[in-house]
């Protein structure tokens, strides 16, 4: 690699990439260059942390030996991710085994000269303390609510009247059935609403609900503590007894609800189908996007038509889904629980977000429209064959054409259509697969005389 390419390397990575430029120049000339091959082990687990890896460009699975000889997949690592330097500043052994996917190409630097670094440039020092701030932070929470793995759900009303209560809890009836799972209801910061439109008792804290699913009722636990402190105590706890949470939620991100979005596994926007609202929504969505985890929250915008003046309102904006307008609406009421249903005209879409809570990882191929890098062909064979790899292997994709441009060592800038053929898959379902995937594409790069592929996994591209 020439030192402009390790430079531009060195700035994809969170650790190096506040670092003045003359700074990533003097640590570009003390870093080496190493290429691994699929299935070769990169660290070995037990081993001493001696070094320091940046990967320029492949995946790595980050897996744990279990005593019964069987690996433990932890994670996946790509292009800009690093490994090794807790266990540098600690001087201890490996805690996992770093496994090529692919074909990576790394840069190391060795332990000494990382360590000089921290002591030669802060911000690079600052860097690394956030870094393991996170980690320490995501321990913590986990520790809190007993390593339990709850699926969080949180339901903005983008506007009055969206209608996020009686979604919230037709989604927990559809929870509870599909998943045999502990399930809870809450509005946040006041459950008014779900009390006036289900006649709970004011008393009552957790209401069961004959659907099988509970509702929490009254948030007037811990008063002495400050309201941040409470709402936190409350997240935690909750997250820790049940299975399943959703939350109802105004469209506003307090202190609170910040804590929150880290945790989230699904975000609905629910709003009426107005044009003057969707520039309300992108702007919420860019302030969400602060908050949450990208690799593990799905993110959508519903339009309820849940006004008989919206029924045949033409939708020009890009939502996500509608919910269509429903004539005769079930009540809510305990006193009619025998009429609490499913409307049949919603039950598709939530049954979707319940199939979609288990699918926390995404898979995304590039389908190029050139062949040899800039001979236009058409390649919708080629897309219709890989959708149906994708849904043989993970239960279903969906296709769409966007437009790319990308530095052809051949012919330099190359513009051309792609279509992006995309699948939502469970954590087993991407630890079973993800090598089949590589050498799918492989394949292609081959077929279509490509110099690369691109390949995303959970929103992290990378090139084969």
């Amino acid at each position: 690699m020439t030192n402009l390419h390790l430079i531009n390397s060195l700035k994809k990575s969170v650790l190096f990439q506040a670092l003045p430029q003359k700074a990533l120049e003097d640590i570009a000339s003390q870093v080496k260059f190493r290429q691994f091959f699929k299935e070769e082990t990169v660290v070995w687990q037990g081993k001493p942390s001696d070094s320091l890896y940046l990967i320029v460009n492949g995946i790595v699975a980050v897996q744990r030996a279990l005593p019964n000889g069987q690996n433990h997949t932890l994670a996946y690592l790509m292009s800009g991710n690093t490994f090794g330097e807790v266990g540098i500043l600690e001087n201890q052994a490996r805690s996992a085994n770093i496994v090529a996917m692919s074909e990576v190409d790394t840069l190391v630097i060795r332990r000494n000269d990382f360590l000089d670094m921290l002591h030669e440039y802060p911000t690079l020092t600052i860097e690394l303390a956030k870094m393991l701030a996170k980690y320490l932070s995501e321990s913590n929470r986990r520790a809190a609510r007993g390593n339990k793995n709850a699926k969080l759900i949180l339901l903005f009303n983008m506007a009055k009247g969206a209608s996020a209560t009686s979604t919230g809890c037709f989604l927990a009836k559809v929870l509870v059935e599909k998943t045999k799972q502990r399930t809870l209801f809450m509005e946040y910061p006041n459950p008014q609403q779900i009390i006036t439109d289900m006649g709970i008792n004011k008393r009552t804290k957790i209401y069961n609900h004959e659907e099988g699913f509970d509702v929490l009722a009254s948030l007037d636990e811990n008063t002495h503590l400050p309201h941040q402190a409470r709402m936190t105590l409350l997240f935690d706890n909750i997250l820790k007894e049940y299975e399943n949470v959703i939350i109802t939620l105004p469209a506003l991100i307090d202190e609170s609800i910040a804590s929150i979005l880290d945790d989230a596994n699904q975000i609905i926007l629910l709003s009426p189908p107005l044009k003057e609202m969707w520039q309300t929504i992108e702007e919420f969505k860019k302030q969400l996007k602060k908050h949450i985890r990208p690799e593990e929250a799905l993110l959508f915008a519903i339009a309820n038509r849940n006004k008989e003046d919206y029924k045949d309102l033409k939708i020009d904006e890009p939502y996500d889904y509608e919910i269509p307008y429903i004539e005769h609406f079930p009540s809510l009421r305990i006193a009619d629980v025998a009429q609490f249903r499913v409307p049949l005209e919603i039950f598709p879409l939530l049954d979707t977000f319940v199939d979609r809570l288990d699918r926390t990882n995404q898979i995304g191929v590039f389908i190029p429209t050139t062949l040899d890098v800039n001979q236009k062909i058409d390649t919708s064979a080629y897309v219709q064959q890989t959708l149906n790899f994708l849904a043989e292997r993970f239960g279903g994709a969906t296709s769409k054409e966007v437009s790319g441009v990308w530095n052809s060592d051949k012919a330099g800038l190359v513009g051309e259509k792609v279509f992006v053929v995309h699948t939502y898959v469970t954590p087993s379902a991407l630890n079973q697969y993800l090598d089949e995937v590589i050498e799918y594409v492989k394949e292609l790069k081959i077929e279509l005389k490509q110099e690369a592929m691109a390949l995303e996994v959970n929103r992290k591209l990378t090139l084969i």
